[in-house]
């Protein structure tokens, strides 16, 4: 309950100044939604892959770009950002008339020998070309694919994705030369033409179409499968649409129902991609279906930016968490009875390294593992998240920023960036936080024992327990990468 109350509150504020302009779910609508996407899963049960805790389902195998992403190893760099088409689920802005250096994570990089760096550094095993559209910049895009290549070899898959528009043959042809493994088509920007993608076919390697979920194309997409499968595509990625502050008017004169998730994504995008894999699997169309939600990205694209630069700034005493936040846990109090607890930490010989005292002695860091060691009847316990955050150049101003040299001529810089804190105050409740999310005891049993020995005496008791039990199940969110598609409200 309280997630949905803040996913909410949360939307609201990204964009309030169009909120009473869209079309949200009534309680009522959003209990029905619910009951239609569960019959779908339904139907489709025990004749789909289900991928990556459940967020990404279809039938057939994914490809080795797909499971790149949801393993945390790929890059996509954004070559260019001008495009031959005009799109109207495009979420970049229709303004750009200028084209803009490459650009991965905010980090521009002129020099195909600096991105190469780049993914060697953080070990990238798979690298992709995104615009705008690509082809605008052809010769750039075949420099990058050959420096990949020569510097990394076979341990990286790369592929490119297009609109086909500026595709012929002989491009094909040098791509391939290059060692591109999968072009990747939207063939919903060409009125579904499967021309190009043909073209593509017996060429490179791996020949995928990858297109947003457009309910209002449902039938043309179904008619478009067993082609697909006849031509030889590897396999049909779908994506659902989401919103953002440059598409979300053409969606709202479809009169689309926006979701309360995060990127705000688009209900009957989901509905219209679980038909499409219920009619698929129906016909034994024998094609391979990826259906690529919102929340999937949230949670896996999200998790593994932050794993793979949260160990650059994270500290003896802090942990990482399955989600890749970084979790520091600190107690706060008067710096005599600090310099008590530091006492005992020493007494015990514990590792200098899994705790430290902030600058006046107020608050002190601890690893986990020596909380068995503090006495919580006399101490809170302040629960603080962070994520790793990427820079082109270094804020003076931050002392926690960390510079990683790429080759002799370029550096970026690491910085934390706070996102969340809760301050746990009872004795049980700072229990139950060490069991459900250090001990990693089983939920149910966690909270049989809470709910037993809570000391309820009035009514103020009740709900002070019920706020202290929502607190802690919200911060599941900050520890653990949820699992299956997103509750619909």
């Amino acid at each position: 309950m309280i997630n949905k109350k803040i996913d909410i509150k949360d939307t609201r504020e990204i964009i309030g100044w169009a909120y009473d302009d869209i079309k949200w779910l009534t309680e009522d609508q959003a209990r029905e939604a619910n009951r239609k996407r569960n019959e779908l899963l339904q139907s489709i049960g025990g004749r789909v892959n289900s991928n990556f805790l459940g967020n990404k389902i279809g039938p057939g195998e994914l490809s080795p770009g797909c499971m790149n992403c949801g393993q945390g190893t790929w890059s996509c760099i954004f070559i260019n950002c001008l495009c031959t088409a005009k799109c109207f689920y495009c979420p970049q802005s229709r303004k750009n008339r200028k084209e803009r250096p490459p650009n991965e994570s905010g980090l521009i990089f002129e020099k195909a020998d600096d991105y190469v760096d780049y993914l060697t550094k953080f070990k990238f095993k798979g690298a992709s070309f995104s615009g705008g559209e690509p082809f605008l910049q052809y010769e750039k895009v075949l420099t990058f694919t050959r420096k990949i290549r020569e510097k990394m070899g076979k341990g990286i898959y790369i592929w490119l994705y297009t609109n086909g528009d500026l595709v012929d043959k002989k491009k094909l042809k040098a791509l391939k030369e290059a060692s591109l493994n999968e072009i990747r088509f939207d063939i919903s920007a060409r009125n579904y033409d499967l021309k190009v993608v043909k073209k593509a076919i017996g060429i490179i390697d791996t020949v995928t179409v990858e297109i947003p979920s457009i309910p209002d194309d449902y039938e043309i997409l179904k008619k478009c499968l067993p082609r697909m499968k006849a031509i030889g595509v590897a396999h049909l990625n779908l994506h659902q649409l989401f919103a953002n502050q440059h598409c979300y008017k053409p969606f709202n004169d479809r009169h689309y129902t926006f979701l309360h998730q995060p990127n705000i994504p688009i209900l009957e995008s989901e509905m219209t991609s679980l038909r499409i894999i219920q009619y698929a699997v129906d016909k034994n169309i024998g094609l391979p279906i990826n259906y690529c939600c919102s929340i999937y990205k949230h949670r896996f694209q999200q998790k593994a930016y932050r794993k793979r630069f949260q160990s650059f700034i994270r500290e003896q005493y802090e942990v990482s968490m399955e989600s890749g936040f970084i979790r520091r846990l600190t107690i706060q109090d008067k710096p005599a009875k600090i310099k008590a607890l530091v006492k005992t930490l020493r007494d015990h010989k514990c590792h200098d390294g899994w705790w430290s005292l902030n600058k006046n002695s107020s608050e002190l860091f601890i690893h986990p593992s020596l909380l068995k060691l503090i006495d919580f009847n006399k101490h809170s316990l302040l629960v603080t998240y962070f994520a790793p955050q990427l820079k082109s150049v270094r804020d003076d101003e931050n002392e926690n920023s960390k510079q990683i040299a790429l080759n002799p001529r370029r550096n970026i810089y690491i910085e934390r960036k706070f996102v969340y804190e809760a301050k746990i105050e009872n004795s049980v409740a700072i229990r139950s936080f060490q069991e459900l999310f250090i001990k990693k005891i089983n939920n149910g049993d966690v909270f049989k024992k809470f709910f037993r020995d809570y000391d309820l005496k009035t009514k103020a008791d009740i709900e002070e327990m019920m706020i202290v039990k929502d607190r802690l199940d919200y911060l599941k969110s900050w520890e653990f990468i949820g699992s299956g598609l997103s509750e619909i409200y």
